[in-house]
């Protein structure tokens, strides 16, 4: 990551936008103006659509002036604003093992301490730490959160009593991060074979990627995906993980290159602003019962969009203050749904402030139980290049004809060893 100097180009724009406001202060007898405090907050993140559309209702509600980029390929955005000296004043990312980086190179500014997020109410695992210096103090909130370990079906149907590997809807494509969906049947594979302690371990970088239980999840899955032969793998990789354009997702809208329907889906909470207006026919249950070597939940994965702050002006702290809050977090929340958008919150103190929806409350309920673990998703809160080396070989393996992982874990394990220097997240489980 490179540091913004005092040289950059914000730093050279800010000075003379600075300079003129005091020359014409002092020529018209007017006092002079900070526009570098004045100017509008910007607000990156990942949301499109009507996702984008309600996240910006949130900000009009309160009058902010703002200015919101929302785009799928956010970490490359988010990268070249900061090369560029121009970084947003607010970024919101499910990649707190990229924000980590952002925060050793002392570029994101502090959270704890100052009034800008309730501790109590973000209980864990919400507020992970970095190992290094940066682990001193918390430096990303999430304003969003989603459920996993889940499985979805069409309600019309009744909950399938088993699912083949021809009937899984499965999509490994995705314009910012192609292969995500893959590292989530492993992490949830690994959590519900192996338990939480061992998965915090594995997703802390303390466990090797060629130990037993990781390789046995992986195997797992790799059994599950290909047990009849190469069409499923193939339609994996072919399919987008929100199905065709203008469809409703994978479950309901079918998937390329056949004419067969899948029956069941392995995705978060967040797959119902995928279904559009179908989504009040989809139905889920735990993801146990269809994972091989599982029985019982011995664990929740679920994710977060954090937020985190490079500018610590008054106008985004407001800005930051509010996304964070009860208040904020409770308006957004009540949008879920009549919006076309799906909004859950880790906020303990809002409730579960839908009345209608009994999937959507049941969703709500099962973010905020604590009588299993929940574990923050692991490919979320690893550096960045062990991330990528994740999702790249969960493609190839599922690309390859055999069931043996080893020569792609033995590669990431060379990712993950030259990556040890780097921030690694704590407090991964809850």
């Amino acid at each position: 990551m490179l540091r913004i100097s005092p040289l950059s180009p914000l730093s050279r724009a800010l000075a003379t936008a600075a300079a003129a406001a005091v020359l014409a202060g002092c020529v018209g007898g007017q006092p002079p103006v900070d526009e570098a405090a004045d100017r509008p907050v910007t607000v990156l993140a990942p949301w499109t659509g009507p996702q984008a559309e309600t996240f910006e209702r949130v900000l009009e509600s309160e009058g902010f002036d703002y200015v919101y980029q929302g785009t799928a390929a956010q970490r490359e955005v988010l990268l070249s604003q900061v090369q560029a000296g121009t970084p947003p004043d607010i970024v919101i990312m499910p990649g707190v093992g990229e924000l980590s980086e952002y925060a050793a190179d002392g570029l994101l500014e502090p959270l704890d301490g100052r009034g800008l997020y309730e501790p109590a109410h973000y209980g864990a695992p919400w507020t992970p730490r970095a190992t290094g210096k940066s682990g001193r103090h918390v430096y990303w909130v999430p304003v969003r959160a989603a459920l996993k370990s889940i499985v979805w079906y069409r309600a019309a149907n009744g909950r399938p009593a088993s699912v083949g590997a021809r009937e899984w809807c499965v999509g490994l494509g995705d314009d910012g991060a192609a292969g995500w969906p893959a590292s989530d049947w492993i992490e949830d594979l690994l959590l519900q074979t192996a338990g939480p302690r061992t998965y915090a371990r594995w997703a802390r970088g303390e466990l090797g990627w060629t130990a037993e239980p990781v390789v046995r999840a992986w195997r797992a899955w790799g059994s599950l995906m290909k047990a009849n032969g190469p069409g499923p793998p193939r339609w994996a990789l072919l399919n987008d993980h929100r199905g065709a354009a203008g469809e409703r997702g994978l479950l309901f809208g079918g998937r390329a290159e056949t004419d067969e329907r899948c029956v069941a889906e392995h995705q978060g909470s967040f797959a119902l602003d995928l279904y559009g207006d179908a989504a009040g026919r989809a139905d889920y249950v735990p993801s146990t019962p269809y994972l091989p070597g599982t029985t019982a939940p011995r664990g929740r994965e679920v994710s977060g969009d954090f937020a985190a702050l490079f500018d610590d002006r008054d106008k985004a702290r407001e800005v930051f203050r509010f996304l964070a809050s009860r208040e904020g977090q409770w308006f957004w929340a009540s949008l879920s749904g009549a919006s076309g958008s799906s909004v859950y919150s880790a906020n303990s103190a809002i409730g579960v402030p839908w009345p209608e929806d009994p999937v959507t409350r049941r969703i709500a309920r099962d973010l905020n139980d604590t009588s299993v673990p929940r574990c923050l998703d692991a490919s979320d809160v690893m550096p960045p290049a062990v991330r990528d080396a994740f999702y790249d070989a969960a493609m190839q393996y599922l690309a390859a004809d055999g069931r043996d992982p080893l020569p792609w874990l033995r590669d990431i394990q060379l990712v993950h060893d030259h990556e040890k220097r780097r921030p690694w997240m704590t407090d991964v489980c809850g």
